[in-house]
């Protein structure tokens, strides 16, 4: 028996267990807010089992209203404040959730009476009598908490995580960045994403060490801000802003590990980062369903290995053909249980213990690890052909960083034809003038097959709110 809330509320009850700027609470503050915004939820009608949207912006507030309702046995399911609208109510369909807590004005453009706004929210709980409760015990496979997936295959699905997805969330901390509880996390996404949410958050609080938590977007100068006030030890980030981050040639001197994940990171925007500020990227590998990073790679490994607790099998799409991609299946303690209805059409899968994201790698030679290799559409024959487009925006990255903030590979057969390479280019620059010739010499050096057929300067690629391309969208554009 376990309850995911008290494992993550169990360091040292002086120690400071969040920050956001502005104010801090230590691991029996927290805790106290936690059974005070439990007794909130039971006034809601929600107990055992009961499932509670959460579309709060990063701050005490809103992990103490998701820790409160893990602490009598519900199922908080956080989502991002700036989702639409009209998602909520399918969002709500979908996990049977029976309330809701939103930033004010999301709630108003609800108009639903299981939502309730932020400031009603917290006035609810300061005008309940202060209980001080014992968490509810539940079985380890209980459910604890549940997020959605991204809605890119159709309408978004809940991923429902157990209890014992906590019990050991600090692994990849202690284990692979060698923390202890007198460091202090900080993750620029926000944790209704799994990657900041398993790593920063409950890996940060398992640990007893500090987390810093910012309700604001972030952009490399509100990044740099906080550091320096705060001192963050660890950063959590994606590419993305990581790219940003060297661009603004801000300086991070307190931090001492940093972790790129989301995304596949490049190699050339790792070394960059490596040497302007003498700190590798950690880059890590994981999914919704997983919640713990499953494989990583230092800056001296050749490719990824299996985390701590992560064993992984090898599916070959074809043994005889050594170019063939690799499907990996992983087992680790935080994988999901499932999701909230059948899915028939993902190319993630899940089988007993085990759960394979559907992405495609390739196996290094004398055990140097495997290779990302994108999702299975990314990996593509291209006239006969193997192309690894994920190493193929690599190489076109590490050419053309100069020049380009960010770069994306997307295959196209809508006219029936053989599969043509479309690239998708943001300039560094507002003045991209000379940056056709540029893109059209370097891909002059590429053997036929895998010279892009088009190529579309854009200003900046779409994304989800996690911060991931959408390549659908890229797609549609060819």
């Amino acid at each position: 028996m376990a309850n995911a809330a008290a494992m993550l509320l169990a360091g040292r009850p002086t120690a400071v267990a969040l920050i956001e700027p502005g104010q801090q609470v230590s691991y029996a503050e927290l805790t106290a807010r936690t059974m005070r915004m439990a007794e909130a939820w039971r006034a809601r009608g929600l107990g055992r089992g009961d499932t509670g949207i959460i579309a709060l912006a990063d701050g005490i507030d809103s992990v103490a209203t998701l820790l409160g309702l893990m602490w009598i046995g519900g199922v908080p399911a956080p989502i991002s404040p700036r989702t639409d609208p009209a998602l909520v109510p399918d969002l709500l369909a979908e996990s049977k959730g029976k309330a809701m807590v939103a930033e004010d004005e999301f709630a108003a453009q609800l108009a639903d009476p299981r939502v309730l706004g932020r400031t009603a929210w917290l006035a609810l709980a300061a005008g309940l009598a202060e209980v001080e409760s014992a968490p509810l015990e539940m079985d380890i496979e209980a459910p604890a908490f549940m997020l959605f997936s991204s809605g890119t295959t159709g309408k978004p699905k809940g991923i429902v995580h157990a209890q014992r997805c906590v019990e050991q969330g600090d692994a990849f901390a202690r284990e692979i960045l060698g923390v202890s509880a007198d460091d202090r996390f900080f993750s620029t996404s926000k944790i209704f994403f799994a990657y900041p949410l398993a790593n920063s958050l409950f890996g940060g609080l398992r640990l007893g060490a500090s987390v810093l938590l910012d309700p604001e977007w972030p952009n490399p100068e509100r990044v740099a801000s906080l550091v320096a006030q705060y001192q963050p030890t660890t950063l959590f980030s994606v590419p993305t802003l990581y790219q940003r981050l060297l661009e603004s040639n801000l300086s991070f001197p307190s931090i001492r590990h940093c972790v790129s994940a989301g995304e596949a990171c490049p190699p050339a925007l790792s070394n960059a980062w490596q040497q302007r500020h003498g700190v590798g990227l950690v880059n890590g590998y994981g999914a919704s369903e997983t919640m713990a990073l499953v494989l990583y790679r230092t800056p001296d490994m050749a490719g990824f290995k299996p985390t701590p607790l992560t064993t992984a099998r090898e599916e070959s799409s074809d043994p005889k053909d050594p170019e063939a991609s690799i499907r990996l299946w992983f087992t680790n303690p935080s994988i999901s249980l499932g999701y909230t209805r059948v899915v028939t059409h993902d190319s993630a899968q899940f089988a007993g213990k085990e759960f394979s994201p559907g992405d495609v790698f390739r196996r290094l030679p004398d055990d140097g690890g495997w290779v990302f290799a994108g999702r299975s559409d990314q990996l593509l024959k291209v006239y006969g052909r193997w192309v690894d487009t994920v190493a193929l925006e690599q190489w076109l990255f590490e050419k053309l960083q100069q020049e380009v903030r960010e770069l994306s590979i997307v295959p196209n057969d809508s006219d029936g034809g053989p599969i043509a390479l479309h690239l998708f280019v943001s300039p560094l620059s507002a003045n991209s003038a000379g940056l056709s010739a540029k893109i059209e010499a370097v891909c002059a050096e590429l053997p036929a097959y895998k010279k892009p057929a088009e190529t579309h300067i854009i200003e900046e690629l779409p994304r989800t709110e996690t911060g991931k391309i959408r390549r659908g969208a890229l797609r549609a554009m060819c």
